[in-house]
């Protein structure tokens, strides 16, 4: 049995089909796949929508933003509406030089804080939806306004003139325009951002009819219109121009036409007419006209409140348009919202639809192709291999059970080419099937040859060996005769290989001893083979031939793989478990680990036949055999060096005690064998001395008898289970025969009786019946089965004086025995046939 292999395996190869990590595209699954595809234009989709969704939300956000700051901006417009009557009244009160009527500008000024207040508390409302610009804008105002308090002393209690309290408080009020012309925003709107810049041209407009009025009801005052005053109404005069003419430039036809409609009347003339004519008259030094104070700030206010309810409508409409355009643009981002979520809904819906229509059939493409590989193509094949008379023309009939995948596209198609490979695969795998059957007819046809033709070279041995008289050429017919049976056991290897059973099963149960024998029979170098005692057990005879087998096989794997020199150790003993273990353990150079696990997992589950079974086919042998009747074979290694083979028969094929003999046949029905050749009769002189024999290495040097070193004598037993049993004990019969007698343990026997010399036939008697295994009845004679007292009795154990042993027995008393064997050989061999 060949078990190490000098060609190194290449271990750790990685297959094509599993290259490349998880993260590998080809590696990606078809539904992965599917989804990357649809990822990136649904991707790309999303963000554009979600850039839309943003810039919709920003806007809505801009346009509330505006609309709070519109609420804002009205009461600021509130303010300096009322800040700017104080100011016409503070500039009356002190161009009175202080002695008109106080009341009235107190009263005012309560107004002004009234809408100060109304701003407070409208901009702390506002604050968390206005953006940070607009707020800090805001509080820049605030700020400003804190500077009233100062202006109201100075305008009630200090010496200031009237132009010096004009410009402080058109410096707060320009001021406060300022800062509501910087927190306007930079609305996205045109139409919006127009209304915004005409609203603050109209509170500049409103800025100087307010400015023309105080510096008129000045001169009133006065009844003149100093130079400087003059040029100060001139500059309000074109300030007023340059600030329609932007109202006029950003307002829309409608917001001119409503301005035209609302800004006019009798009082909006009158004020002009009075303007026109206290200019005219300073410019040409004439008398000051006779205008009443209190009709000019009549007319003066109702103008500049006409001004303040167009720039309150243009309020209006921002705020209007902001609230709108922030509701469309919510509107909007929810629609596109509504809109890309059913999109992404529906390409999902199809994405699922597309991916199940592809992930379906290759699902079932898939089952079916596992399902012809697991079930369908071996089941046909086991089908095939079962049909006592395969046939090709069955093979091609064999219905092949389409893929159930029966659309027209590509996925149909593949399902199709599976369907044709299938059927091929199954004429193919029956025609393959046919080929091995017809191998295997061959090997059983070539082993029965061998075996035939060995069985007739083993029966032309046996004659020769039985006249055979030359020791040298007696040795050669042993070496020849154990060729021979190695040549059988190859035969029955070859019969193992087909699934053919290599024995008959044997009636009754064979004794452990037998079974050792009968394999150390089958070993050419059974001489360095050293067996321990056996437990008494006997194994059923349905398993035993294939026991035999396997543990010969094991015996010559571990005398071919170890030194000339090295002993093979056998060891069996009964487990707790009842079973029966037999380990043995060589010397030589042993197996790798891996190896061993190798073995192992072969001897554990037979190979198919390849040529690389046919290279271990001893291992294979052994495998399928211990398989067919539940022994377990392990192999490990040895303590020291070397290997240690287990064999392990479980307690269903044991029977403790002595071997059952099978039921005697019956005398008609047993064959005729022929009797042997008697013993020559003694010569009547005086025996001579035997000569003492050559060495047996000279005459046999390939079956050498194991010569044990001086340095461990074998001690003489005290009972057969204490000790090594040598291989001249308990053997089968081509071991028997050539341990008959040992020549390297010189045995002296007492004198035989006159029985033995004149009957030396009656205990090898082939004709008595034996509760023996009849290929081995006649090893286990008395040349092996002594009592203890004729083993301490018979054997002589070499000294140092001698050089070679000497056998005690006469020729013809060897030739007697001899014969006596060969007979026993001869029937059990063609028992065995049988």
């Amino acid at each position: 049995m060949t078990r190490r292999s000098k060609r190194p395996r290449r271990d750790g190869a990685t297959e094509p089909g599993l290259a490349g990590g998880r993260w590998r595209l080809g590696n990606w699954k078809l539904r992965t796949r599917l989804l990357a595809v649809l990822l990136i234009p649904v991707l790309a989709v999303v963000v554009l929508v979600g850039l839309r969704i943003a810039s919709d939300l920003d806007r809505a956000d801009e346009f509330a933003d505006g609309a709070q700051r519109v609420r804002v901006d009205t009461t600021v417009a509130v303010v300096v509406h009322e800040l700017q009557r104080e100011r016409a009244l503070t500039v009356r009160y002190v161009a009175e030089a202080r002695q008109g009527d106080l009341a009235g500008l107190r009263a005012q000024r309560e107004r002004v804080d009234a809408a100060i207040g109304d701003f407070d508390r409208t901009l702390s409302a506002a604050t968390p939806d206005l953006s940070q610009q607009a707020v800090d804008g805001f509080r820049q105002l605030d700020e400003r306004l804190g500077v009233l308090t100062d202006l109201r002393f100075d305008g009630e209690n200090s010496t200031s003139p009237a132009d010096v309290v004009l410009r402080s408080y058109s410096e707060l009020v320009s001021g406060l325009l300022d800062i509501g012309d910087q927190a306007a925003p930079g609305l996205s709107d045109q139409d919006l951002a127009r209304t915004w810049l005409a609203a603050n041209a109209l509170a500049r407009v409103k800025d100087q009819l307010s400015v023309r009025r105080a510096l008129v009801a000045e001169s009133l005052v006065l009844e003149d219109l100093p130079a400087d005053r003059m040029r100060a109404l001139l500059g309000a005069e074109a300030e007023l121009g340059a600030a329609y003419k932007d109202f006029a430039k950003f307002a829309t036809e409608t917001q001119r036409a409503r301005y035209d409609e609302i800004v006019r009347g009798p009082a909006v003339d009158a004020g002009n007419g009075m303007v026109e004519s206290v200019l005219s008259s300073a410019e040409a030094n004439e008398a000051f006209p006779e205008i009443d104070s209190d009709e000019w700030d009549a007319a003066a206010t109702e103008t500049v409140d006409l001004v303040k309810q167009v720039q309150d409508g243009l309020y209006g409409q921002i705020q209007q348009r902001s609230d709108a355009l922030a509701a469309d643009a919510r509107r909007s981002a929810m629609t596109d919202g509504a809109v890309i979520l059913g999109v992404l809904l529906v390409a999902a819906v199809l994405t699922m639809v597309i991916a199940r229509s592809l992930l379906r059939p290759l699902r079932v493409l898939r089952s079916s192709a596992l399902e012809v590989a697991q079930h369908r193509l071996p089941e046909a094949v086991k089908g095939i291999l079962a049909d006592p008379d395969p046939r090709p023309e069955d093979a091609h009939r064999r219905a092949v059970e389409p893929v159930p995948v029966f659309t027209r596209e590509e996925l149909g198609q593949v399902a199709r080419a599976f369907d044709a490979v299938h059927g091929e695969a199954v004429r193919l795998a029956g025609e393959q099937a046919m080929l091995r059957e017809n191998v295997n007819s061959m090997f059983v046809n070539l082993s029965r040859r061998s075996q035939d033709l060995v069985e007739r070279q083993l029966s032309v041995l046996d004659r020769m060996e039985e006249h055979e008289q030359d020791p040298d050429i007696l040795g050669g017919l042993f070496e020849l005769d154990h060729l021979a049976t190695r040549m059988r056991r190859n035969s029955e290897n070859l019969l193992v290989l087909a699934g053919q059973d290599a024995g008959r099963p044997l009636p009754g149960s064979v004794s452990a001893d037998e079974i050792i024998g009968a394999a150390l029979s089958e070993v050419e170098h059974y001489q360095r083979i050293n067996v321990a005692a056996t437990p008494r057990l006997a194994v059923l005879g349905e398993a035993v031939s294939d026991l035999v087998h396997v543990i010969s096989e094991l015996f010559e794997n571990a005398t071919d793989y170890s030194g000339d020199d090295a002993p093979v150790s056998v060891v069996s003993s009964m487990t707790e478990h009842g079973e029966w273990r037999i380990d043995i353990t060589d010397r030589g150079a042993g197996m790798p680990e891996t190896e061993i696990r190798r073995a192992n997992a072969r001897l554990a589950e037979p190979p198919e036949v390849d040529v690389e079974v046919s290279r271990r086919m001893g291992l294979y042998v052994v495998a399928r055999l211990a398989r067919r009747h539940q022994i377990r074979v392990r192999l490990s290694a040895a303590d020291i060096r070397g290997l240690t083979a287990t064999v392990v028969v479980p307690a269903t094929l044991i029977q403790p005690g002595d071997p059952v003999p099978p039921p005697l046949p019956v005398e008609t029905a047993a064959p005729a064998l022929p009797e042997p050749s008697p013993a020559p009769a003694p010569a009547p002189e005086p025996e001579p001395e035997p000569e003492p024999e050559p060495e047996p290495e000279e005459r046999r040097p390939r079956v050498e008898p194991r010569r044990w070193p001086e340095e461990e004598p074998l001690p003489v037993p005290a009972k057969p289970a204490d000790v090594w049993r040598e291989p001249g004990q308990a053997v089968s019969h081509r071991a028997a025969v050539q341990w008959a007698p040992p020549p390297e343990w010189p045995v002296e026997p007492d004198e035989p009786s006159p029985e033995e010399i004149t009957e030396p036939q009656p205990a090898l008697a082939i004709d008595t019946p034996t509760d023996r295994l009849p290929a081995y009845q006649e090893v286990l004679t008395q040349w092996f089965e002594t009592s203890e007292d004729q083993v301490a009795e018979h054997v002589e154990w070499p000294t140092e004086d001698d050089e070679s042993p000497t056998v005690s027995r006469s020729p013809e008393d060897v030739r007697t025995r001899m014969t006596s064997l060969q007979n026993g050989v001869r029937r059990g061999r063609h028992a065995r046939a049988e």
